[in-house]
């Protein structure tokens, strides 16, 4: 065992959290995920896999972000798979103590208690504990084994590609959804090696016995792939299950209702569920829906919803992905006050705004965007004042 080493000196959370913010982007979509992250049990936060064989050239960049995780109360746990002797070739701990981090190897001799056990008191004393995976085995097998035993949210692999690599444009993918995108992604004519991680990546997600999401991202953009809406490597999660219907008779209200009330704070009013709808994607547990009706060759966007408890679960980027599948030529509005349209800024082609309301489309031809603003800021609101 190394020894503790403590961090510098206190920083003040508060300061510390806004300098993080500014440097990952925007301020609201890193204080939702900080909030998301800090909510759940610290062993749970997040496993990040570092590639031995780059170690040494980009160990500046790990041991930077990391130092800003730990700063901000998380704690990762890390692996490294690679024998003894190479780890003590790269002098690791020397890093890690010249980057004033107090860190811990997790042998695997431990049992799976005594495994838990260690990661809970390293991080109570503000420690890293980093786990060393024999050569010999099975990254996979190992990975998901511990990511069962803690319950992890996320496993990240640091890799200097920065993500499963688009061969037309030489840029990662940002989100693989594996339910629909894996054969398409295939037939792409990916590498060999990106393949590979691509299978291993749903292996992981596979096996393991609860929801998991898989990132891919280079050593310096994991902070902005952890704490912002957009990311910045591959994000890969099986998907959800979305269940698309034509009218009304395809969905339960009450689960509607409960969704659309939850997502924007206010009650439906009773004569909504009346009204004509032509494309509803719902997922299977209603944790996210959207709703939508054909305008003159394009489709309006009348809600997008997702639960309190389903973001940050991927939900609402696959049904974002399932509707501009299906749709090519879309529109909507957006209060500009809400945390979502920030997002949507990120997702239109162009936007119009007003006092009240925020007009975004994407895929619209020039000569029909004035009457797809018009369409939108005539929408009857269908929530109670």
């Amino acid at each position: 065992m190394s020894e503790i080493i403590p961090l510098k000196r206190p920083t003040q959370p508060q300061d510390l959290v806004l300098r993080f913010m500014t440097s990952v982007g925007h301020k609201r979509d890193a204080e939702f995920y900080l909030k998301l992250f800090t909510s759940a049990r610290p062993e749970s936060f997040a496993i990040i896999v570092i590639d031995v064989d780059r170690l040494r050239d980009e160990i500046d960049a790990v041991l930077f972000e990391i130092r800003y995780l730990m700063r901000l109360h998380l704690f990762p746990v890390v692996l490294i798979q690679s024998s003894i002797e190479t780890i003590k070739d790269l002098e690791i701990e020397s890093y890690f103590k010249k980057a004033n981090l107090a860190m811990n190897f997790l042998s695997d001799e431990y049992s799976d208690d005594e495994k838990v056990e260690f990661i809970r008191k390293r991080i109570n004393q503000r420690m890293l504990p980093l786990l060393q995976v024999d050569p010999d085995l099975d990254l996979i097998t190992e990975l998901t084994h511990l990511a069962n035993l803690l319950k992890t949210g996320k496993v990240v692999f640091l890799k200097r590609s920065g993500g499963i690599v688009d061969p037309e444009t030489d840029r990662p993918f940002s989100i693989i959804n594996l339910r629909f995108d894996k054969d398409r992604l295939v037939e792409k004519n990916i590498s060999d090696e990106q393949i590979t991680l691509l299978n291993r990546c749903e292996a992981l997600i596979n096996k393991c016995g609860h929801k998991i999401f898989v990132s891919i991202v280079s050593p310096n953009n994991l902070l902005r792939e952890l704490f912002t809406v957009k990311g910045a490597g591959t994000f890969i999660q099986l998907g959800s299950k979305i269940k698309e219907s034509s009218n009304w008779d395809g969905v339960d209200p009450n689960s509607l209702r409960r969704l659309l009330e939850m997502s924007f704070e206010r009650k439906v009013k009773d004569e909504f569920f009346k009204e004509k709808v032509e494309h509803i994607y719902v997922e299977e547990n209603y944790m996210g829906a959207a709703l939508l009706n054909d305008f003159e060759g394009m489709t309006y966007l009348s809600k997008f919803a997702v639960g309190t408890e389903a973001r940050g679960l991927g939900i609402g980027r696959d049904l974002w992905s399932e509707i501009t599948k299906n749709h090519k030529k879309i529109f909507w509005r957006s209060d500009p006050n809400k945390f979502i349209t920030h997002w949507y800024v990120k997702q239109c082609d162009g936007m119009h705004k007003t006092d009240r309301w925020t007009v975004f489309w994407k895929g619209i031809d020039e000569e029909c965007i004035s009457k797809a603003i018009t369409h939108a800021l005539s929408h009857p609101v269908d929530f109670e004042s």
